[in-house]
């Protein structure tokens, strides 16, 4: 058996940057065991190439939820990354916090050390920013960030239209306010994707060794202690000091089940022996929910779907290929919408607008065929399985919704995907909030600055003006936003439903703790990836016992642009 002072478990966007600070420490062995590959295929590099990634069962584990019944019993596609890197191999590079209220919250909790004060010397550390200057922001992080290189007329279009609407134009989100419509931040640098692989294992010190194509069954114990890992395929390391689980919101809990930490009765009736009885792990599945409004448009020659015609897809790819520049090189998300209906502090929705629609939920009907000469084309700046078109997408997405899921063993066979039911709309003011939202940005898309280059909405959305016929429409066009997160929850000593304490360590176990989305205590206001590795640069100080940096209070002036 081979050992390591400290195995990291998943190189998703926690792990790779955990593993990569961990071995920062000379005097210790990191061991980073990874289920897919090593996260730096081209298509991966390049931001245009999600297309490639989503869908691709050699980079996306692809799992669905059961049937959900206020959905007419649709399932839900989850495109999760698999090689190292994680789903930061295939986001959509929104370089996003969240508001300091969500962290602040994490604290009142009883989390010490959670605080937006805490942890924005993290975020600070971990990012490069190329355009930004201020005390909200890190400048020498190896996660490169810069402003979003696809920011085009509709982009402007639509913040005029917000503007025009009411809402505030703001420079920067992850500044001192959030609510407002802006121009995102990318993690993209010079024209490549910033995965955390490529970000944190750019260079590999001799005491990190990085183990591929190696899917971990279980976590091994004696008694309560966590001594390592196995591997799908039997194979065994020893952990001589921790191990960490980085596999993200749906494979973090099934592992820990599987490895007998979980709510008893579940794990007995798949006949797995009770390490130590959890309710909490696999509970408190949150994730935002995305609602797609769709406008037509017949103007090809402002939307990125012109991208996808052969020519213009060639010309893409070698610019890329030869300088890494043009459209290729950047996120398809350039211009987003906060919107709070009560504190501005606390926006209830984020929305993005893409310049172009497509379906990206795998579960909706079949591949759409195109002619051979369209295959590379239909490939780039899409993640779905249908052609894009000229038009404009809304996706609004619920930033905390009340709805609340769970994550639970199909069987005891690690190669089966754990059972997600997100349970959408169990709550009925979410879709309440949702119909608001509806409301909220037909507002913004009825504004001359933006509608003059729409052709109106698209079905199910054209004849959809009553309250009942909106929740319809809602209902019929829910998906994820890809941002599940808590199924193994941090939480205060009076929370019986935690399942790990402010060092990120298992309840009722030894040498073991989590480090990615699932540990997340609530779901946030904004995307988790920035998030994700904050903490992941946070558990590293927490690991190796060093200090952790002053809180951080950077002036709460907020700051609005010109026009």
């Amino acid at each position: 058996m081979t050992g390591f002072d400290y195995i990291v478990a998943g190189g998703g966007s926690a792990g790779c940057a955990l593993a990569a600070r961990l071995a920062e420490d000379p005097e210790v062995t990191v061991a980073l065991v990874e289920a897919g590959g090593g996260g730096r295929d081209l298509f991966i590099r390049m931001p245009a190439g999600n297309g490639f990634i989503f869908g691709n069962p050699k980079h996306d584990w692809g799992y669905s939820s059961v049937p959900q019944a206020a959905l007419g019993g649709r399932r839900i596609y989850y495109a999760r990354g698999r090689g190292l890197g994680g789903s930061s191999i295939m986001n959509g590079m929104i370089y996003m916090r969240g508001v300091a209220a969500d962290y602040d919250g994490w604290r009142q909790m009883g989390l010490p050390g959670w605080s937006h004060a805490d942890l924005l010397p993290y975020f600070r550390r971990s990012e490069g920013a190329r355009d930004r200057r201020d005390p909200w922001h890190g400048v020498g992080g190896p996660l490169k960030t810069e402003l979003s290189a696809n920011f085009g007329a509709l982009d402007q279009a639509f913040i005029d239209a917000a503007r025009a609407a009411g809402h505030r134009r703001l420079d920067d989100f992850n500044g001192p306010d959030r609510t407002g419509v802006a121009r995102t931040d990318s993690t993209v640098h010079r024209g490549i994707r910033q995965s955390s692989a490529i970000a944190y294992l750019g260079r590999r010190p001799g005491n990190l060794t990085v183990l591929t194509h190696r899917q971990v069954a279980r976590v091994t114990f004696s008694g309560s202690r966590a001594t390592g890992v196995e591997t799908v395929t039997g194979e065994r390391f020893e952990a001589r000091r921790e191990v960490i689980l980085c596999q993200g919101a749906f494979a973090t809990p099934q592992t820990l089940m599987l490895s007998g930490i979980g709510p008893a009765a579940h794990l007995a009736a798949h006949g797995i022996p009770v390490v130590a009885d959890l309710p909490g792990v696999g509970a408190h599945l949150a994730d935002h929910v995305d609602v797609s409004m769709q406008y037509g448009s017949d103007r090809m020659d402002l939307s990125l779907a012109r991208h996808q015609r052969l020519d213009k897809a060639a010309a893409l790819m070698a610019n890329w290929l030869l300088f890494k520049r043009g459209p290729g090189g950047g996120a398809f998300f350039s211009a987003v919408l906060f919107h709070a209906f009560d504190d501005p502090a606390l926006p209830e929705l984020e929305v993005f607008m893409t310049p172009m629609i497509v379906e990206e939920n795998l579960t909706n009907g079949d591949r759409e065929r195109t002619p051979w000469s369209q295959w590379l084309g239909r490939k780039l700046l899409v993640r779905g399985r249908k052609v894009a078109k000229p038009g404009v997408q809304i996706d609004i997405n619920q930033e905390r919704p009340r709805s609340l899921g769970t994550v639970r063993l199909a069987s005891a066979d690690p190669r089966a995907h754990p059972l997600i039911d997100p349970n959408y709309y169990a709550d009925p003011r979410d879709l309440k909030e949702l119909v608001a939202g509806v409301k909220v940005m037909r507002e913004v898309m009825a504004q001359p600055q933006i509608a003059r280059y729409v052709t109106g909405e698209l079905e199910p959305w054209r004849d959809a003006r009553t309250d009942a016929e909106i929740e319809a429409a809602v209902r019929a066009t829910t998906y994820t936003g890809h941002h599940p997160c808590s199924t193994a929850r941090m939480g205060g000593d009076h929370d019986p439903m935690a399942v790990l304490d402010a060092g990120l360590r298992v309840r009722g176990g030894e040498g073991l703790r989590v480090c990615d989305a699932s540990a997340m205590p609530t779901q946030i206001t904004g995307n988790l990836n920035a998030t994700v590795i904050a903490m992941a640069e946070k558990a590293a100080d927490l690991i190796l016992g060093r200090p952790a940096p002053a809180p951080e209070f950077p002036s709460e002036q907020p700051k609005e642009t010109a026009a």
